[in-house]
């Protein structure tokens, strides 16, 4: 019992430190502990004075019984504004079930009855030994108290969908428990079975409570409440309709964010974000496409005609690229730029998965083809090797990259034919033993001069 004691108190104390949950659990849990080792502490007096008749005695066996049932109604007072705490802001209810509130109403009787008990015996008496003895009344405590613990019960099986595992399996230890606790009470007369349940339960509560804290810290970005700022005017109207939960506005940045950045070029702007990012890639490959005859095809359209085309064969190839595990990098006018090997890695994989891009990318225009009216073309231009990507501004930022072999890529792409992927030989070099390519064809290329390409 000495053991439970301790290990309460140090809960407690780890309740009053935390910072990551809610005041009002935070104070449930700081309380819980507290009343548990208090109540250990005078179960445990009423033990090493039971059968003692001496004045003391006499006084700390009844002062320790009262404060047993006392702390045990305090334990369930609040372990219920835990349960409403939980559910409110974590179970995403409005209002907590009318019911909890009535368990309240409970506790208060029960406390009544224990007072009345001390001058009438109603739930317990001493006898000449200084012993304590069970009286009928005992019996209406034990029928509240499982009145309690089924009330807890029914709300959290209402709604145990509400929250995560981690948080409603304690739940339903905290009232199974205490409920056959209580149950072998009757039976074992003389065991501290029920009050052991019910500091027991605390301490697994506040076990499951800070797994589940250090799992929420674990996927929160600490420096996200910064990237909330500077977000603030323009996220803060869609954050005040959905929800004041700032844990949901943060993930909500983390969203935004992702769309524009690539997901580890994100987490370090996140992590230092006054820092210039800049990053050198040893083996990338890079895909550039357009439309064959925009300017000319685009003059005989109308603006939303031309805005509507545009924004449908992007999205056709957003969903591909984000399906093939494809960066996006930006789109200019009817350009569409790629890359892929973002990485420290030299393999070839990134090239492969680029030219099994390139290809579903010509079926798209394919599948697109069928339903438009306008009939479009692409020319498609891949190249590989190292370069240099990094993020330019500091609002309204750009992630893009640079080198050699992007302005190559540009040239493949200029250089190609229409519906054809048209790549250098360190890009064939690279893919050959996967794919079919042409013979080589000798091409001045500006700023290059002569090289060989292939088309596939």
């Amino acid at each position: 019992m000495l053991f439970f004691i301790g290990i309460c108190t140090i809960l407690a104390l780890l309740s009053a430190l935390t910072k990551t949950t809610s005041k009002t659990r935070k104070f449930a849990l700081l309380s819980l502990e507290i009343t548990a080792a208090l109540l250990l502490t005078m179960d445990r007096f009423a033990y090493i004075y039971r059968g003692d008749t001496s004045t003391l005695a006499w006084w700390m066996v009844r002062l320790s019984n009262f404060s047993v049932f006392f702390f045990g109604y305090g334990i369930q007072f609040f372990f219920n504004m835990y349960i409403k705490d939980l559910f409110t802001h974590e179970g995403g209810l409005k209002k907590a079930p009318l019911r909890l509130d009535i368990v309240y109403m409970i506790l208060f009787l029960l406390i009544i009855l224990l007072l009345l008990s001390q001058s009438a015996g109603f739930f317990y008496t001493f006898d000449e030994q200084n012993r304590y003895k069970r009286a009928y009344g005992i019996y209406i405590n034990y029928f509240f108290t499982f009145l309690i613990i089924s009330i807890q019960f029914s709300v959290i099986i209402q709604y145990k969908k509400n929250l995560r595992r981690a948080m409603w399996y304690p739940l339903l230890i905290f009232t199974l428990l205490p409920t056959i606790a209580t149950i072998l009470q009757l039976v074992f007369y003389g065991l501290s079975l029920q009050n052991i349940s019910l500091v027991f339960n605390v301490i697994v509560l506040h076990i499951f409570a800070l797994i589940d804290m250090n799992d929420q810290v674990e996927k929160a970005h600490r420096l996200e409440i910064e990237i909330l700022e500077r977000y603030k005017i323009k996220l803060e109207k869609d954050v005040e309709k959905r929800t004041k939960e700032l844990v949901l506005a943060n993930k909500k940045a983390e969203n935004l964010l992702l769309n524009i950045l690539p997901a580890d070029i994100a987490k370090e702007l996140t992590e230092n974000p006054g820092q210039t990012i800049a990053k050198e890639y040893p083996n990338a490959t890079v895909l550039f496409t357009d439309i064959v005859n925009f300017t000319k095809m685009s003059g005989k359209m109308t603006a939303e005609e031309t805005v509507s085309m545009l924004n449908k064969m992007t999205t056709l190839f957003d969903e591909r690229a984000q399906a093939e595990g494809i960066e996006k990098i930006k789109t200019i006018g009817d350009a569409y730029m790629a890359a892929t090997g973002l990485s420290d890695s030299t393999s070839n994989e990134a090239a492969v998965k680029m030219i099994h891009f390139a290809q579903g990318l010509l079926k798209d225009v394919q599948e697109f083809n069928k339903t438009s009216k306008v009939q479009i073309k692409i020319r498609i231009g891949i190249n590989t090797g190292n370069l240099v990507a990094g993020v330019i501004g500091k609002t309204k930022f750009i992630y893009d990259i640079w080198g050699d072999t992007v302005n190559v890529a540009s040239r493949m792409e200029s250089s190609g034919e229409a519906m054809r992927i048209h790549v250098t030989e360190t890009t064939r070099e690279q893919t050959v033993d996967f794919f079919n390519y042409g013979k080589s064809i000798e091409m001045e290329i500006k700023g290059k001069g002569l090289m060989k390409t292939y088309f596939l």
